[in-house]
């Protein structure tokens, strides 16, 4: 049984150097962890120009992708296709894991810890009845818990006490 929570703020806000400070510290309290970044860029690249791969696409391939023993990547070359649901990449992808992290995805019906940071958190990325805490500056006055900038165990042991509380994806 997979659980779903997001890490959401502004650009450059710190939300990646949070899931890698949190990744090892929940693995730490026993849970599997799984992260998956969201982008609101349209038709990224994740290959590079000479690869076979790149080539496949470029030859108009609809769909190309690459493999090997512990890793692989597919790219869907279609106009017509919707962004993929979170729910089913994880149900898909993730479903040997505790918790899965997502970065990014502000609009996920999970609960969610916003990432502050000043000069880059210029508002609220999501309403305080989303939030399971805060992290980093304390810059809105939510009424929800908030972590200081070193207090990332104390921000993991909440996090595993809130478990029941996240999504739950069979």
């Amino acid at each position: 049984m997979t659980r779903i929570l997001t890490i959401v703020g502004c650009k450059n806000a710190g939300k990646t150097r949070t899931v890698e400070m949190l990744v090892p510290r929940l693995q730490k309290l026993g849970l599997k962890v799984g992260t998956l970044k969201h982008t609101e860029h349209n038709n990224f690249r994740w290959d590079r120009e000479g690869t076979d791969t790149f080539r496949h696409h470029s030859a108009g391939s609809e769909i190309s992708g690459i493999f090997g023993r512990n890793s692989f990547a597919v790219d869907i070359n279609r106009a017509d296709l919707k962004e993929p649901l979170v729910d089913e990449i994880v149900k898909l992808f993730y479903s040997d894991v505790d918790l899965v992290l997502v970065e990014g995805c502000k609009t996920h019906p999970s609960l969610k810890i916003e990432v502050c940071r000043p000069d880059y958190s210029h508002a609220p990325v999501v309403p305080p009845s989303e939030l399971i805490a805060t992290y980093g500056e304390n810059l809105f006055g939510y009424d929800v818990l908030h972590f200081a900038y070193g207090r990332e165990d104390q921000m993991a042991d909440h996090i595993l006490a809130q478990l029941d509380k996240l999504i739950l994806l069979r």
